[in-house]
């Protein structure tokens, strides 16, 4: 009895198969991280994506029309008589508007002098007029600096320009 139980004894059983369900639970749970990376991976740039800004809101623009028009008169020797424009301006907030609104006269008489400072003989060309636009702007800008530096017009449109 010694014998088998010596013999019994002797035979361990085998650690082959603890070993193999050992791996394979430690592959098991690698493939499951490496997949669970590479997913949170992705939802992690696409959530990053999705929470950049906001596109700005969409600029409004606001016209103002110059209510009197501009009326010029050239001397005789002139080969323009009479010049008569009508304005309108853009810009994007109701200040910008309210301040333009308010000091209207000052306006009027500030173009008036400009228009009448003008060649009539450039006035006749495209390239005059644009000229006469941005001396406009130029001059409307630096009136709106000294009234209310944070208003700022976007661009001047001639409604109506009249030459006899």
């Amino acid at each position: 009895m010694a014998q088998i139980e010596q013999e019994a004894g002797d035979k361990k059983p085998s650690k082959k198969p603890l070993i193999i369900l050992v791996l394979a639970v430690i592959i098991s749970l690698a493939a499951g991280a490496g997949g669970m990376f590479f997913y949170m991976k992705k939802y992690a740039t696409h959530e990053a994506a999705t929470c950049e800004e906001p596109p700005p809101p969409p600029v409004t623009t606001i016209y103002f029309d110059v209510t009197k028009p501009l009326v010029v008169n050239f001397p005789q020797n002139s080969s323009v008589r009479l010049v008569k424009i009508t304005l309108a301006m853009s810009a994007e907030s109701e200040a910008t508007i309210a301040v333009l609104k308010k000091n209207e006269p000052m306006l009027l008489s500030n173009l008036l002098m400009l228009i009448s400072a003008q060649n009539t003989d450039d006035l006749k060309t495209h390239e005059g007029k644009i000229a006469l636009r941005n001396a406009i702007f130029d001059d409307v800008t630096a009136m709106l600096e000294k009234m209310a530096p944070e208003a700022e017009i976007k661009e001047v449109f001639f409604t109506s320009f009249i030459m006899q």
